[in-house]
């Protein structure tokens, strides 16, 4: 009968010390998918965080904020002459250099190349 009790009370310490170690295993897994997701996040941001900063050498360029000047500002260098062309003008001039085309069905394309 003690052996039994005895048998019983290492199978159940065994059990236990089997279920500890395999939540801890879970657990060290899990671990690592956020660390990876995490990692994977922080790849992601340096990249942006390179990109930005590029970005902002660019714009800080004298040649930028010429260009910035010249085109959303209307100045102008010294001796330079900056012509505004209306928009009215505009159309006309770009209406006029497309002509307009009708796409006929594709049947009445067919029916015009062969019946006309």
């Amino acid at each position: 009968m003690l052996k039994k009790i005895i048998l019983a009370i290492i199978i159940i310490v065994v059990l236990l010390v089997f279920y500890n170690l395999l939540r801890q295993i879970n657990e060290a897994v899990k671990s690592g998918e956020r660390l990876s997701a995490a990692a994977d996040t922080v790849y992601r941001l340096e990249a942006k965080n390179r990109e930005l900063k590029k970005k902002l050498t660019q714009i800080q360029s004298p040649q930028f904020i010429e260009e910035q000047a010249r085109n959303k500002l209307g100045l102008s260098k010294k001796d330079e002459v900056v012509v505004i062309i209306p928009d009215n003008k505009l159309k006309e001039v770009m209406g006029a250099s497309v002509p307009a085309q009708i796409r006929l069905p594709n049947w009445l394309g067919w029916w015009k190349v062969f019946f006309r």
